[in-house]
């Protein structure tokens, strides 16, 4: 395994992960592959706000991806179902591989409302993950063999606090979460139909 990947995944595979899903949902048979390393595209980054849940006990690349929970819900009523569903379509192959983190990665709310609430009290949390995101985008940048990055944020908020953290050209899509399947998918195509262009000139 490339060493920078390694890193990578060492100190965020519990927070980050890939732009690659099977049938399922699921990533672990993608990453078992030895030619792995040759599906990703470091340089383009999917950034979330926050994980709606604890995942620290889940196995390594398991963010935005289908991973069992006591509900039993399947892959197919998760939200991130919408925007996987839309990646694997044939025109937005230049997109699959990306890299998928998020901007917040201590906190943990179901509800994008409540974290924006906590970070208004006080700054500290922006702090302290901006580091982590530094570190994590020096990673990528050493993978990549590239500080150039295509940053795409999900939705609203983690467009306005990565504004914040990052100058230069932030692009934004509507987020999955929102209530529709259809409608949601267009959205998020027509979002990246802007964005296509951009990859080209990269």
């Amino acid at each position: 395994m490339n060493e920078y990947l390694r890193q990578l995944k060492e100190k965020f595979g519990k927070v980050g992960s890939w732009a690659l899903w099977d049938q399922d949902g699921r990533i672990e048979n993608i990453i078992k592959d030895d030619n792995f390393i040759s599906l990703l595209k470091p340089n383009i980054i999917f950034m979330g706000l926050n994980a709606s849940r604890d995942l620290r006990d889940n196995f390594d690349w398991a963010n935005f991806h289908y991973h069992k929970t006591i509900n039993n819900i399947s892959w197919r009523r998760e939200h991130c179902s919408k925007l996987a569903n839309v990646l694997l379509e044939k025109e937005f192959v230049c997109f699959r591989g990306a890299y998928m983190t998020d901007v917040i990665k201590t906190e943990y709310y179901s509800s994008s409302g409540e974290l924006i609430k906590a970070i208004k009290k006080g700054y500290s949390i922006i702090d302290k993950n901006y580091k982590s995101l530094k570190q994590e985008m020096d990673l990528l940048s050493k993978i990549s063999g590239s500080d150039k990055f295509i940053f795409i944020c999900i939705g609203n908020a983690s467009f306005d606090i990565l504004s914040q953290l990052y100058k230069g050209t932030i692009h934004k899509i509507w987020h999955y979460s929102n209530y529709g399947l259809e409608d949601v998918k267009k959205r998020i195509r027509e979002d990246l139909r802007e964005i296509m262009p951009r990859l080209q000139n990269a």
